[in-house]
């Protein structure tokens, strides 16, 4: 808007697939945007691993030397991983790992943001959960939970931030067609695809611009907050639906 204030936003996992989206499409409306990665891809990104709270903290104390001490106006928790496993015979270890990165990672990442937002009297902080949240998806039961966990944690901050002028929400993606580091690698089964593509009534696969698009809303909402809003191409919506006929 002419004559109104740069905005500032952090985009988490911001270098590949889906973050990549968000900060392209957050700059192209002219904010200034900060990645962090656990893996950074461009000179200007900053190290964030999530998973570690020491490595979080110097993240955001790096965007604070960057922003001058000014607080973002938004941050997006776009860092997640799943894994492929058995119930049967899935490992404590491997369940912690997801629960590390996607939950505690998260929450410490809202935590990092919520302190700064908290003295400015105002932010936005959206989480990019997934479909995952709401329906079982078969040798991946401990990433749906990570994902559903994530739904519950925006509710709760929702709540505890709301009188501080902070809106917490989430987006959850369908079937997206990106390439997506640490993730269960679905897309490569020309089946499997098929198969999601079937029952989407939308027909097709969904795009990482889709994904920044309801993102962004999110970011300059007025009055929305603590709500977990599906881009699926209303997977979740059609249940049973079988394909049509050719």
């Amino acid at each position: 808007m002419a004559g109104s204030a740069q905005r500032r936003g952090i985009v988490v996992g911001g270098a590949g697939g889906i973050g990549r989206a968000i900060v392209a499409a957050a700059r192209a409306l002219g904010d200034d945007v900060l990645v962090m990665d656990r893996a950074p891809a461009a000179s200007g990104d900053i190290a964030c691993d999530q998973a570690d709270p020491a490595s979080v903290a110097a993240a955001f104390a790096e965007a604070d030397r960057r922003f001058s001490g000014a607080a973002p106006d938004w941050m997006v928790a776009a860092a997640s991983i799943s894994r492929r496993h058995d119930l049967l015979t899935a490992t404590c270890e491997e369940m912690q790992t997801l629960f590390a990165v996607n939950v505690l990672g998260t929450a410490m990442l809202a935590q990092q943001a919520a302190r700064r937002m908290r003295c400015a009297g105002r932010g936005h902080i959206v989480v990019i959960t997934s479909i995952a949240a709401a329906q079982a998806w078969a040798q991946e039961a401990f990433y749906g939970v990570t994902k559903a966990a994530q739904a519950a944690l925006v509710q709760g901050l929702a709540v505890e931030l709301g009188p501080l002028g902070i809106a917490v929400n989430a987006v959850g993606p369908g079937a997206v067609a990106v390439a997506s580091r640490g993730m269960v690698a679905t897309r490569d089964d020309p089946d499997a695809m098929a198969g999601i593509i079937a029952r989407t009534p939308a027909g097709r696969l969904g795009t990482p611009e889709e994904i920044a698009e309801a993102v962004l809303f999110l970011t300059r909402s007025g009055w929305i907050t603590g709500q977990t809003l599906y881009v699926d191409g209303g997977y979740l919506a059609a249940g049973m639906m079988a394909p049509p006929d050719d």
